[in-house]
């Protein structure tokens, strides 16, 4: 077995690691790497598109492997089509610092990964503005078709043909599939994200472990305890292990999160507004709990609106169980009275416009009658909301982690200068997706690998150390 780290190496996230055995390739996650591309790209410095792969590969951004990448992106650099030479991704859950560069590689290359995580996945492609954003599907770049002029127009994605679905396997839990000279198992694992997931890999050579990003502290924790007992009977010799948090004895709990919340609800005089992980439906489940719990409506945006909608019967509450608050857009003809609905729809993106006119929809006027019914989940991108609102005796409970980059940063002193406008106060209520130090070392005690491998971590001699 042949294990090289392509990224996720003296990092968090990234996650690129490239496991070869008598022929056979398989990709353990294709991620993002935030810190590397932070270095060069920004919010206004973005990686061309007609650069293709160029970009990414100036910054190390991308390992330069043969066999990998997209047929269309390849032509348009000018170079030479290649044959297929990956046999597979597993993918161990939709966060973008592990999935976000499914977008390069070739759509005949199966994706394997949970059901939850194919749908984050499609979630992020038909809402995300990013021009990266080929996840589920492939739209052939840089194709031409004859107009009805007889001339040439860009392709886009309103020509079907030139629309193509990636090969997804959508694993079932604990059964085994055969990749090659390998078989894998997918084991569920509890982290800040439905679908995260595991893997044990199986060869003649020795097994090998791959915890993906895990915690002991959510509401399915008991997924990642069944992760370790299996992860131990398999006897492994190699063992690839999430350190985010190694350097932390901080023991954190979901359900403490969730009490936090509740608290800070129950002592607020009039709005709520709660900052989370928007694809994050654990936490969003501790929100819901929390505001029913003080006799409130919980209001979501479209965007968490659309993934709770896709997810069904996946997700840990309904579409009907909550408001959705239809921001202001474009022409703003939303808060028009009397108003031409087609028009109305002009000023929303397609799939936004399901959630215009539900019974539980609600716009901003609605929250001013009644700010103390309300629990809204709020982000720095949508603050600008908050001039319509204009809130009274309001609350920000930050729910998410603290800022670890500068672009971070400025953001989050943006936010500050927007709650200090409006006189709102802040609290805090967060639980990370990342077991402690205390939890990993007793999870690589318990496995007891042969051979220890520290990715998304910027502590591996830590590992060493214990």
């Amino acid at each position: 077995m042949d294990i090289k780290i392509l990224g996720g190496k003296n990092e968090i996230g990234g996650n690129k690691i490239l496991l070869e055995h008598k022929g056979t390739r398989i990709f353990l996650d294709f991620g993002m790497s935030f810190g590397e591309s932070g270095k060069y790209f920004s919010e206004f410095v973005q990686p061309r598109k007609c650069g293709c792969l160029s970009d990414f590969f100036e910054f190390g951004l991308l390992p330069e492997q043969k066999g990998l990448y997209r047929e269309d992106y390849l032509k348009h650099m000018g170079l030479p089509p290649e044959k297929r030479d990956v046999d597979a991704v597993l993918l161990s859950h939709a966060h973008a610092d592990h999935a976000q560069y499914i977008h390069f590689l070739r759509k005949d290359i199966p994706i394997f990964c949970t059901r939850e995580s194919k749908i984050i996945l499609e979630a992020l492609e038909n809402t995300g503005a990013s021009g990266f954003s080929d996840l589920v599907t492939y739209l052939e770049s840089f194709a031409f078709y004859e107009n009805r002029n007889g001339g040439l127009s860009r392709v886009d994605r309103k020509k079907e043909e030139f629309v193509f679905d990636r090969d997804y396997v959508e694993m079932k839990p604990y059964e085994k599939y055969r990749i090659g000279s390998l078989e894998v198992e997918m084991l569920p694992v509890d982290h800040s994200l439905p679908g995260a997931c595991g893997y044990i890999i199986y060869s003649d050579e020795g097994n090998l472990v791959y915890t993906g990003d895990i915690r002991f502290h959510g509401y399915v924790e008991e997924q990642s305890k069944e992760f370790v007992a299996r992860a131990k009977a398999s006897s492994p010799r190699w063992m690839i292990s999430e350190g985010t948090r190694i350097d932390s004895d901080r023991i954190d709990s979901e359900e403490g999160v969730k009490k936090d919340i509740s608290a800070a609800i129950s002592d607020a005089k009039g709005l709520v507004l709660i900052e989370h992980p928007i694809r994050d439906l654990y936490r969003a489940k501790s929100i819901y709990d929390a505001t029913r719990e003080n006799g409130r409506d919980f209001v979501v945006g479209l965007k968490l609106a659309y993934l709770i909608n896709l997810m069904g019967e996946l997700s840990p509450f309904s579409i009907s169980d909550v408001k959705i608050l239809v921001p202001r857009k474009k022409w703003g003809l939303i808060s028009k009275e009397p108003f031409d609905w087609p028009q109305v729809c002009q000023d929303y993106d397609k799939w936004e416009r399901e959630f215009l006119d539900r019974d539980n929809s609600i716009t901003f006027k609605n929250l001013k009658k009644n700010e103390d019914s309300f629990v809204l989940s709020m982000n720095l991108w949508a603050m600008n909301q908050l001039i319509d609102i204009r809130p009274k005796n309001a609350l920000w409970i930050k729910s998410n982690c603290e800022p670890f980059n500068d672009d971070m940063e400025l953001d989050e002193q943006r936010k500050q200068n927007w709650l200090k406008h409006f006189n709102i106060t802040q609290v805090s209520a967060h639980a990370s997706g990342h077991a402690s130090g205390p939890e990993i070392r007793d999870m690589i005690k318990r496995i007891n690998p042969e051979n220890l491998i520290p990715v998304h971590t910027e502590h591996p001699k830590l590992f060493k150390k214990n």
